[in-house]
């Protein structure tokens, strides 16, 4: 599969996974106690700093290791620095703590999703998606669907994302991943308004979505919509690798029209 139908942000699925901070302040508790350091590192994890989350994140559970706001905030650290196995042996140690925290399940099944551990990552991603308790299982749904995509199981996915959209109607991702599984099972006019609806109900346009939304509407003979989006997707673009697609699929496009 073309690696430009995944455009999954694994950065965000993340940060759907946890990373919520206690509700207690840091002045609020006793400077130097494991809570009060924790608080610290999870503030300085939010703002990016992430040498000095893990040092306070350390210092806290040196303190206290079964402080579960510093094993989870930890556990985000490794991820969003890409130490797989750093992360998973941190949320194994959570679930020591406390099996019962769901978050850490969903983020083990997008780590091993990752390294392409895929009986693992639906292991940890079933176990989330069906808990009773979770309280947003939408999340898992969207990170099984995205498993089923890296392993070409359009099908699978489809049924994860309408599953996960019967929880929570409102959950973008679960409709752009609806979309993939929609394009690749060759339905575009239903993936073009999968791709739709998950725009609409962004705050602001994702370029990822955008190129989605435009490579179906080059596909449906819609050029106009299809240069329009890659143009807004370009705006909003980051990632150099994603800038040099959006060219690559406006120079295809302007091409085609100059031949006609």
């Amino acid at each position: 599969m073309k690696k430009i139908l995944i455009l999954l942000l694994l950065a965000a699925a993340f940060l759907a996974c946890g990373g919520k901070k206690t509700r207690t302040a840091p002045g609020q508790l006793q400077p130097g106690s494991a809570e009060y350091l924790a608080n610290e590192g999870i503030g300085h994890l939010g703002a990016g700093r992430l040498a000095q989350a893990e040092n306070s994140l350390t210092e806290a559970l040196r303190k206290n290791p079964r402080l579960l706001p510093a094993l989870n905030a930890l556990a985000l650290v490794h991820v969003y620095r890409r130490e797989f196995a750093k992360a998973i042996s941190v949320l194994h140690r959570l679930l020591q703590v406390n099996p019962k925290v769901y978050d850490a399940y969903n983020l083990l099944g997008t780590v091993h999703t990752e390294l392409g551990q895929y009986d693992k990552a639906k292991e940890n991603l079933l176990v989330a998606a069906n808990a009773a308790e979770y309280m947003t299982p939408e999340n898992s749904f969207a990170n099984l669907a995205v498993l089923e995509i890296k392993q070409g199981k359009f099908e699978s996915a489809l049924r994860y994302a309408e599953k996960g959209l019967t929880l929570n109607k409102r959950f973008a991702p679960l409709y752009n991943l609806k979309g993939l599984a929609l394009e690749n099972m060759n339905q575009p006019a239903e993936a073009a308004e999968s791709y739709d609806r998950a725009l609409a109900l962004l705050p602001a346009p994702d370029p990822g979505y955008l190129i989605n939304s435009a490579r179906v509407a080059a596909r449906l003979g819609d050029k106009r919509k299809a240069l329009d989006q890659l143009e807004l997707a370009m705006g909003k673009a980051r990632d150099e690798t994603q800038k040099a697609e959006i060219i690559r699929m406006i120079r295809a496009l302007e091409d085609k029209q100059e031949k006609r």
